[in-house]
């Protein structure tokens, strides 16, 4: 591999080098828990956690003692993962996370400039062929953007090229802005914030 992709071309991104603790999902539905595994990875810049092992401890129903005592449901095993629970096991890594609907492209160039890892949910949560739901949705992290291209991610859904002159021999993976945006959008434009110190606004 590669030591690191030629990212000249991409306008805004990332100094972090998250892309090198991208981690492959495979036939799972761990999308949720891989990217907590590579963005705590690319936090402790360390191969700490997998993502597979991460799933299984996500997958258990949570306790928390505040605000009220109560339980928490941070995944539906083998199926969904919700981002309440993705910055409850961040927390837990010593990070700082916060999730929130709604999201904009602003938010998003001003996460890239401040080097702050954002997840994103996107997804056809809607879709149905010939009388069958084949809905599904997806979280990975964003790491670039180039106006006109689309946005750049390191996504687990996608296996590492090899061939090493591509982005996604390294774990990146672009998405145009349209598409993004709409399969976005259909998720409430969901988004999830993590760094090491204070989140500040």
């Amino acid at each position: 591999m590669a030591v690191s992709p030629d990212l000249s071309g991409v306008q805004r991104h990332l100094i972090k080098p998250v892309y090198r603790y991208h981690q492959y999902q495979a036939d799972t539905n761990d999308c949720g828990p891989t990217s907590v595994a590579i963005a705590v990875n690319a936090l402790l810049d360390q191969q700490a956690l997998r993502g597979p092992v991460v799933a299984e401890e996500m997958s258990r129903v949570a306790f928390e003692w505040r605000p009220l005592p109560h339980l928490v449901v941070q995944r539906i095993p083998n199926w969904a993962t919700f981002p309440w629970g993705i910055v409850r096991y961040v927390r837990k890594q010593g990070f700082r996370a916060r999730w929130r609907p709604f999201g904009t492209l602003e938010r998003l160039e001003q996460n890239l400039r401040r080097d702050r890892l954002t997840m994103v949910m996107t997804g056809e949560p809607w879709r149905w062929e010939r009388g069958h739901y084949t809905g599904w949705a997806h979280i990975k992290i964003l790491f670039g953007w180039l106006p006109g291209r689309g946005f750049l991610f390191v996504d687990p859904g996608f296996p590492r090229s090899e061939k090493v002159n591509r982005l996604e021999h390294h774990g990146l993976f672009w998405q145009d802005q349209q598409t993004f945006l709409r399969q976005w959008r259909n998720l409430l434009r969901i988004f999830i914030e993590v760094e090491g110190g204070s989140l500040g606004t």
